[in-house]
């Protein structure tokens, strides 16, 4: 039962959260797998996103808002790792 909740929560946050967001116009979305320590950054570009890339252990530095966001993904991953 827990798998399929899983696998059903990042369905959504894949396509139904990620249509939603990018429509409203949100400029960065970004998707979290700590089972898998990884990120996917995506960045909104004339309407549509755009894949960034993927993170494990880099810094994701986004200056282009109202302020700067630091993400430092080693930080962000540290608890989940073994």
């Amino acid at each position: 039962m827990h798998y399929h909740r899983e696998r059903w929560e990042r369905e959504k946050d894949e396509t139904i959260k990620f249509d939603i967001y990018e429509a409203e116009g949100v400029q960065y979305y970004i998707l979290v797998y700590p089972n898998d320590l990884k990120a996917k950054v995506y960045s909104l570009n004339n309407g549509k996103y755009i894949k960034v890339s993927d993170f494990t252990h880099e810094v994701l530095i986004l200056d282009d808002l109202d302020g700067e966001l630091s993400l430092d993904f080693a930080r962000v991953f540290k608890k989940f790792r073994k």
